[in-house]
């Protein structure tokens, strides 16, 4: 298990109005809905609505990025950053219109959507960090390079590491049980793995 090194999250959304902020706490559950031709997933908040569309890998062969959104939850989590999870979970910073279109819009979420592809590119070649406690170099350096004109550069390699190898931990949990559920909580900063 990934151990928590870091002890706090600054939430870049703290001063806001609570429609405007992350949850600090919430669940997901993750469920397959398609079948062997069509591998397709719907994540639901809470049990209560749909977040995003019913996604597939969008891929020639079955390689699970249909569960990719665990990344970005798990960023918001622990880094409190994600533009993709804002926009699913309808948490977009509105009253501020300069953070709403740079901080949260459309080149923040393209952002993080390829640095998602990048680190999932990495763990494809290492059986999803299986057995590994490190990302490279490389990767957190583009990582870094990437996102170094939002609020999330002042997050190190290392937290960027620990995000996002706990992502994966949880992520080869869904895809070895084809579903679950996640709970979230960004004050404990921990993220745990349920099957129901």
């Amino acid at each position: 298990m990934i151990q928590n090194k870091i002890n706090s999250t600054q939430f870049f959304d703290e001063g806001f109005m609570p429609q405007e902020q992350f949850p600090r706490e919430f669940s997901l559950s993750f469920t397959e809905v398609g079948n062997d031709v069509k591998n397709e997933l719907r994540v639901v908040l809470n049990n209560e609505r749909q977040l995003g569309d019913v996604i597939n890998d969008n891929s020639y062969i079955n390689d699970f990025y249909r569960y990719h959104d665990i990344f970005h939850y798990t960023f918001a989590t622990l880094l409190g950053w994600s533009p993709c999870a804002r926009a699913m979970m309808k948490r977009k910073r509105k009253s501020n219109e300069l953070l709403d279109r740079i901080e949260d819009g459309a080149r923040a979420i393209i952002t993080e959507e390829a640095v998602s592809m990048v680190i999932f590119n990495e763990a494809k070649r290492k059986k999803f960090f299986a057995n590994t406690s490190n990302v490279s170099r490389t990767t957190l350096r583009i990582i870094k390079e990437m996102t170094e004109n939002f609020e999330v550069k002042i997050r190190t390699t290392k937290e960027w590491e620990f995000a996002i190898l706990k992502a994966y931990e949880i992520f080869r949990l869904l895809t070895k049980n084809n579903g679950g559920i996640v709970h979230f909580n960004a004050i404990n900063r921990e993220i745990r793995y349920s099957l129901n």
